[in-house]
């Protein structure tokens, strides 16, 4: 037994062992691919905020305007990829009359005619979609969007909402 063992070592230190041969070394590729998109900033109910006209006598015969509160701010935010041409649309709201947008009294009869005013608010904003331009190093812009409504007078008391969807598209 001694002899195979001292053969096997003698064997063994006459042939060193070969080198192994063993890569150390590798790449590997990285990659995105980057498209063009469009994301908002909602308050985490879906919704883009709320335009608050406030508290206003029901006798009033006068114009109340405000505008639009955001997650952001004020505005409608808006992140796009630098270089895309968007637009913004909105509905005639879920109360229109005669293609006039309309707050309805809640549980009850009652309107009231309002506008709403985005970007530079000179001209109202109706059915015509809002062009949005992001140029090179632009990513977010911020819309104003304000609501004027003008009092009647002789108004029902109650709270008088609308809701209006706004559809961005690039």
């Amino acid at each position: 037994m001694r002899l195979i063992y001292l053969i096997v070592c003698c064997l063994g230190a006459a042939y060193p062992a070969a080198e192994a041969h063993a890569e150390t070394a590798k790449s590997f590729r990285i990659s995105a691919d980057v498209v063009a998109g469009c994301s908002v900033l909602s308050d985490g109910s879906g919704r883009w905020g709320l335009i608050d006209l406030g508290t206003v006598d029901g006798a009033s015969s006068a114009t109340v305007e405000a505008g639009l509160v955001s997650a952001s701010g004020a505005g409608l935010a808006i992140e796009c990829t630098p270089g895309v041409t968007a637009a913004l649309s909105v509905d005639l709201g879920d109360h229109s009359s005669g293609g006039m947008r309309m707050l309805a009294r809640s549980g009850g009869s009652g309107a009231i005619p309002y506008q709403l005013y985005a970007a530079d608010g000179s001209t109202p904003w109706n059915l015509q979609p809002l062009p949005l331009q992001f140029g090179a190093g632009v990513s977010r812009l911020s819309i104003p969007v304000r609501a004027r409504a003008t009092l009647t007078g002789a108004i029902p008391a109650g709270l008088y909402t609308d809701t209006v969807r706004v559809t961005l598209s690039w």
